[in-house]
């Protein structure tokens, strides 16, 4: 450890450091082959977690055929539609995998509930509805900003001698495949009831997720993650109703959530600790034998 000690000095102070030692043009040759060399280990560090688990709590709202904005010419995209009023709870849970610094995999639940209506719409009909969302997906992520932590030179040791760990931000792109299940209540106005009205109460259909995430690094363990992410439905009965004649897209819908995040420490064999047996029997042989065979620090036993 005292090598990724020294690695992790900033490039003035290994300059001042060598002009303070005067040191010969060999040695400072051999120092730079030592960081050239010790550097593919830094980079080996985010193996020690690779798998992340996480939950929290967000918003969500439904875009679908009951509802819209009052003037259909100008909606801006669809960002006219979002009604603050009828965003309602979801809640996700993720296990995430780490590929690479910069590649991870995420299978990903929410359970969300979802309203509208054509109050203040362009469809005066008095139509409203309730559903409630079951989603699972399996998404790519791609971090255009990594999560490398970064150090201050200032306090780069605590009282003990260790670095300090300081926060950092990550930033990625997603994008993935799945599946939601929607079970929905429908009020139509017997008055305005036609033809074309088509309910389907309970309804599964494939999606694809795709969106922005943002992570804020407390240490190894705990993480913040904001994550805003739009849905493309293949049905058009995600809030249960659909008006045959006029329809002419499918159902989207969006999450805003916030989770918390805790990172499991993965053994060399790339599993979480308690789901590897050999590395359980070695500890557990460690323990009865007594200290002389148990390693010095977990990390140790990791690498």
């Amino acid at each position: 450890m005292k090598k990724c000690k020294f690695m992790l000095w900033p490039v003035y102070q290994v300059i001042f450091v060598i002009m303070k030692a005067n040191f010969s043009f060999r040695q400072v040759l051999v120092l730079a082959l030592l960081l050239c060399f010790m550097r593919p280990a830094m980079g080996q560090r985010w193996k020690l977690r690779r798998y992340e688990v996480g939950g929290g709590i967000g918003v969500t709202q439904v875009f679908g055929d009951i509802g819209g904005t009052i003037n259909e010419d100008h909606n801006w995209l669809g960002l006219r539609d979002i009604k603050i009023d009828e965003t309602r709870l979801a809640f996700p849970l993720n296990v995430r995998y780490r590929l690479d610094p910069v590649y991870a995999l995420k299978v990903n639940g929410i359970l969300a509930f979802a309203n509208g209506s054509d109050a203040n719409s362009r469809n005066d009909r008095n139509r409203y509805y309730k559903t409630i969302l079951g989603e699972l997906s399996v998404q790519g992520e791609y971090y255009f900003i990594g999560e490398e932590r970064k150090y201050k030179s200032a306090a780069m040791f605590n009282r003990r001698g260790m670095l300090n760990n300081y926060m950092s931000f990550g930033a990625y792109g997603f994008a993935g495949v799945g599946a939601v299940y929607s079970r929905a209540n429908v009020y139509l106005d017997p008055e305005q009831t036609s033809e074309v009205d088509d309910v389907r109460k309970n309804n599964i259909a494939a999606v694809v997720p795709f969106g922005l995430g943002l992570k804020y690094i407390i240490d190894d363990r705990w993480l913040l993650n904001a994550e805003l992410g739009y849905r493309i439905a293949f049905s058009d009965y995600i809030e249960g109703y659909k008006q045959t004649r006029d329809s002419k897209h499918n159902d989207v819908y969006y999450f805003l959530q916030i989770s918390v995040g805790y990172r499991l420490e993965t053994t060399r064999r790339g599993l979480p600790i308690f789901l590897d047996k050999e590395y359980r029997a070695v500890k557990g042989r460690g323990r009865s034998s007594g200290n002389r065979n148990k390693p010095r620090s977990k990390r140790e036993a990791l690498e």
